[in-house]
Parts: structure tokens; C-alpha cells; sequence
């Protein structure tokens, strides 16, 4: 099985919560939806954290100077 990329695996879980919130309001969540429901809402939390880590960790490699070790004086 294909890995699905954090993006799009953030973006199709924030669609199911919010078809479940949609769910609850018109008839409740059983019990088992419910525990679906809150396992997807800690993967969002999760996706959330590794791709703000990643977007930071980007950030501070593009504000490193580069160096150009071919200009040196030999």
C-alpha cells in the first residue's frame, strides 16, 4: 500500500470529522464512531505537528547563508 502524503491524508481527515460533526448534530455518534472519530482527530494533531516542524525546519535551512567554497583563495 502506497504512503499517502501528510497533506492530503490531513486534508481527507479533516473532511470525515467534519461529515461526523455533521452526523452527531442530525442523530449522535455511536460509540464505535466515536472512537473513530477521536483517533482521527489525534492523527490530525499529529499531522499537524510533523508538517509545522517541517515548514520551520525549512524555514531556518533557507535562512542559512550559502557558502560558495569555490571562490575561496586556495
Amino acid at each position: 500500500m502506497m504512503t499517502e502524503v501528510p497533506q492530503l491524508e490531513l486534508e481527507r481527515l479533516r473532511k470525515q470529522q467534519a461529515e461526523a460533526r455533521a452526523d452527531e448534530v442530525f442523530g449522535g455518534l455511536t460509540p464505535a464512531e466515536l472512537a473513530v472519530y477521536d483517533r482521527s482527530q489525534g492523527r490530525i494533531r499529529e499531522l499537524e505537528h510533523d508538517l509545522s516542524e517541517a515548514e520551520a525546519s525549512e524555514l531556518v535551512e533557507d535562512d542559512r547563508p550559502s557558502r560558495d567554497l569555490s571562490s575561496r583563495n586556495r
